[in-house]
């Protein structure tokens, strides 16, 4: 799977701003329809300026149009993209680092400590796209638009303006909740990382780097919260998830092993007949007969 954020932060082919952590992208993509899987280590607003797109996680596909916007959190989801005319959307990567700075320094502003629990959102939460929203929006595409590099300072305080906007605005908390939990212990971000992206093909690594943590560090927590090594827990979880998806949907068998994470079918099939010694296809006509 493709780091989006490293992908784009490294790529010279789209106009960017660098404030600070903050990565603010203007994306155009005029390539043929395509379904590729992606992931980020980064939290990030995408707003839809022309085309559609969908954006597909473990349960929930969201598709998005001209003027409408997302919220897509630090993990991974599966992108199609449609050809019916271009795709072009506003990006903005914030790490974990800069919104706890912001907490922090806005604490007088709204208070954490009345904000709402960590409500059980997706990976992906629609943005409700009101006056304030579009105007945000419009002020992105002058600064995209001018000949000189607008003033970092500038772009800095219109963004925690909108940041501002979320965290003391009832139409946000999604959103809001989510950030909040941000300042939660490392190993409970890292216990939902896990049950949110076990189902993706992704290395001990990238699950780490979304954790926050060095590999090692990783490991040594992963093993404290789930009483296994990372390995056997994420086989048992796509096994877990492949058997779901086996006994209530219609889905193929290579469809399957795409949606669980697996690098191919064989490799499906392999580890399936390892867990539950019937192959994929006989547990279906077996649940099914």
């Amino acid at each position: 799977m493709t780091n989006v954020f490293s992908y784009i932060r490294d790529c010279n082919l789209f106009k960017k701003l660098e404030v600070e952590e903050l990565l603010f992208v203007e994306f155009k993509c005029m390539i043929e329809e395509i379904r590729f899987g992606m992931w980020s280590d980064a939290n990030y607003f995408v707003f839809v300026t022309n085309g559609k797109k969908m954006w597909k996680t473990k349960s929930k596909e969201y598709v998005v149009t001209a003027g409408e916007a997302l919220f897509v959190k630090k993990g991974a989801n599966i992108a199609h993209q449609f050809h019916s005319e271009d795709y072009c959307a506003l990006m903005i990567f914030m790490p974990d680092e800069f919104i706890k700075k912001f907490m922090f320094n806005f604490n007088d502003t709204f208070s954490t400590k009345n904000a709402p629990a960590n409500l059980d959102s997706d990976g992906i939460i629609r943005i409700e796209v009101d006056d304030f929203i579009s105007s945000y929006i419009k002020s992105l595409e002058v600064y995209f638009s001018m000949q000189e590099k607008p003033n970092s300072d500038v772009i800095k305080l219109k963004f925690q303006e909108l940041l501002l906007n979320i965290f003391t605005s009832k139409k946000h908390l999604e959103i809001s909740s989510y950030l909040n939990s941000l300042e939660s212990s490392k190993q409970i971000q890292l216990k939902k990382i896990m049950i949110d992206n076990f189902s993706y093909n992704l290395k001990l690594d990238e699950y780490a780097r979304m954790s926050n943590m060095s590999l090692s560090s990783f490991k040594r927590n992963f093993k404290v919260i789930f009483k296994e090594s990372p390995g056997q827990w994420i086989s048992k979880q796509k096994i877990i998830l492949a058997t779901q998806y086996l006994k209530s949907t219609d889905k193929t068998i290579n469809e399957v092993a795409y949606d669980c994470g697996f690098e191919d079918p064989s490799h499906f099939i392999k580890v399936f007949k390892k867990h539950k010694v019937l192959t994929p296809l006989a547990f279906r006509n077996n649940f099914v007969s």
